[in-house]
Parts: C-alpha cells; sequence; structure tokens
C-alpha cells in the first residue's frame, strides 16, 4: 500500500479543461444517444473478419465496425514490426477508402502522405498513462470524425498497439456512453484484443472521463495540491541480500520532473523489511497530471571507481489533481 499525505488549497479556482468548461451538460446532451448507437455492433459486425490480408499476416483488430487498433506501421524493414506501412495503407484503402483517419499515440511520427494526410499524431507518453486534457480532446477528435459520416473509421496505432491504443478505446467507449464505469469497458477491449496490459493508472484516467461525461459531469477542479510526504508499506526486497531497498522518489507533472529524493549512491540510505515502510518527505506543490515514480537504486560491483549506478523501478502512480475532493488529507492506492 502507498499513500500520501496532501492538502488541497482551497483558495485556487477556475476550471482545468476549457473544452468542457460552462456549457459540459448540455454539450454531451447532444450526443448522447448519438454515437452509441454506431458502437451498438460490437458484438455482431466485422469483429473477426480480420486476421490475413494479401500480403501476409498483419496485427491489426475490429474493436467495433469503426474502431480499428493496430500497432505501429513501419516504413522499412524493421525487425519487430509486423505491419508495414504500405500493407497497411492498401488495406485501409480497399475496405475504408476515404473513410478513415490514424490517430498515432507513439511518440514516433511518420509521414502523413502515407495515409492521404489524415494522420493524427498525439505523441503520448509510453511508460505512463496520458495527460486527462489530451485523452478527453483526442475522444472528442474521434467523435467528430465518427459522425461525420455513418462509414467513417478510427484507425488508432501505438508502439505496440496495446497499452496507449486500450486506454482510448476503453475511454471512448465512455465517451460515447457506451459504459459508465471502466471494468466492463476494459472487459470489451479485453475480448477483442486480449494481451491489453493495462495498468490502475489507466483504469483510473478511463474513469476520470466516464466521469466527466455522466449523467451529472463531474468536471476536474484546478485546485493545486500540496504533497507532504509519501509512504511506502511494506519495504520491498530489491537488494541483492533480498532484506530490503535504497529507494527514492521521483515526481513528474506530466513528463517533467519537478522534485527528487535521489543522492549520491553513498547518501543513500538502505531500508530494512523490519522497519515495515518507508516515508519520503516531499512538500512539494503539483497540479494537474502528477506521476510519482519510485526507484531502488543499484550500485554494480567494481569499488567505488569502476561501480556503475542503476536505477529499478518499483512502482509508478498516477493520477489527476482535479479529482481530489479538497479538504483531503491523505491519498491511499493498493
Amino acid at each position: 500500500m502507498f499513500s500520501c499525505l496532501a492538502d488541497v488549497d482551497a483558495g485556487y479556482g477556475g476550471g482545468l479543461l476549457d473544452m468542457v468548461k460552462g456549457g459540459a451538460g448540455k454539450f454531451f446532451s447532444n450526443f448522447k444517444d448519438n454515437l452509441k448507437d454506431t458502437l451498438k455492433d460490437t458484438s455482431t459486425k466485422v469483429m473477426h473478419q480480420v486476421a490475413t490480408y494479401t500480403k501476409g499476416e498483419l496485427d491489426i483488430a475490429y474493436i467495433t465496425s469503426r474502431i480499428i487498433v493496430m500497432t505501429y506501421p513501419a516504413e522499412s524493414v524493421q525487425i519487430g514490426y509486423q505491419n508495414h506501412v504500405e500493407d497497411i495503407r492498401s488495406f485501409l484503402d480497399s475496405r475504408h477508402a476515404d473513410h478513415y483517419t490514424v490517430f498515432n499515440l507513439s511518440q514516433r511520427n511518420y509521414r502523413g502522405a502515407k495515409f492521404s494526410n489524415r494522420v493524427s499524431e498525439c505523441n503520448w507518453p509510453s511508460r505512463q498513462a496520458p495527460g486527462l486534457h489530451n485523452l478527453f480532446a483526442v475522444c472528442k477528435n474521434m467523435h467528430n470524425w465518427l459522425k461525420q459520416n455513418p462509414k467513417n473509421v478510427c484507425v488508432i496505432t501505438c508502439s505496440d498497439g496495446r497499452g496507449p491504443s486500450g486506454v482510448l478505446v476503453c475511454a471512448m467507449f465512455c465517451f460515447c456512453h457506451l459504459f459508465s464505469h471502466p471494468v466492463p469497458a476494459m472487459q470489451l477491449l479485453s475480448a477483442k484484443r486480449p494481451g491489453s496490459g493495462l495498468w490502475p493508472s489507466h483504469r483510473r484516467y478511463i474513469g476520470y472521463v466516464c466521469s466527466m461525461v455522466s449523467e451529472k459531469p463531474n468536471l476536474p477542479h484546478s485546485k493545486p495540491l500540496v504533497i507532504k510526504a509519501l509512504t511506502m508499506s511494506p519495504v520491498p526486497c530489491f537488494n541483492k541480500q533480498r532484506s530490503g531497498c535504497r529507494p527514492f522518489c521521483d515526481v513528474l507533472i506530466g513528463e517533467t520532473k519537478i522534485f527528487t529524493t535521489a543522492q549520491e549512491y553513498e547518501r543513500m540510505r538502505e531500508h530494512r523489511i523490519q522497519e515495515g515502510k518507508v516515508i519520503f518527505p516531499l512538500g512539494v506543490s503539483v497540479h494537474g497530471d502528477v506521476v510519482f515514480s519510485v526507484y531502488h537504486m543499484r550500485s554494480t560491483i567494481g569499488g567505488r571507481l569502476q561501480a556503475k549506478v542503476s536505477n529499478t523501478q518499483i512502482f509508478q502512480i498516477q493520477f489527476h489533481t482535479g479529482f481530489i475532493a479538497p479538504g483531503t488529507t491523505m491519498l491511499k492506492f493498493n
């Protein structure tokens, strides 16, 4: 269990997401039943039709008849890439000519001309959940594209066609009111594309989208949060003796590190399992998408001059401060 001592500054106001600020209820009511109908075919249409293509196996899956997921397409012969961009383009042009848009979630961009300049480069981080503003914006863009024409489809791609793509698919299910909770959305994704590998933080962000588009929308506030300390319990066994660890904590806003408890290796304290917990004093003010990443610092054999220090991640937690109720003094993550 990991817990944070926190303090929400009640004197800070304002809305976080301009796109939903002031009129969210009216906006959502307008499309509430619209796109939901277009996604009801998840169990009846096109679900198993794509296994092979004339040029060989492709990693491409229809989650619904209008939402397609695939791995990042390579532009040359590259080991580890199952999809080649020319094969993917031929496939999409043959089945969805002039009616597809590619949402590239990876941080590797490719020439949009390969897909008739219908590529949205989202640049999501690979080791985190996407930022809430970015996630919501992409859902809105997908919705706008799908409602323009009943033949339009969205093609979602990321480095491995799993984690980031899965978050967007599930968030889109909730955005369109197909589901009101992350769990059934994730279950449907798992049935259509097994092994998506969603993390607890992914599920948390899908839940945020569910809250924002519910019958009574819960929109994030923009009050900053002061994290006084982080407690990790119990003490994990990450050292060579399997008796404890030498941990430090990084605090990030999005992908930007704003604070760390790391020091030179000789100054890092080793915590033992008998202590039961590790407390990281922080005292840092955060706002928006917050990431806590705790590592074990280790040194290879070779003495002080030859030894190399490396870090092994113990855990990572991500949340958005806008969904922490004012007055909260303790956050717990299991």
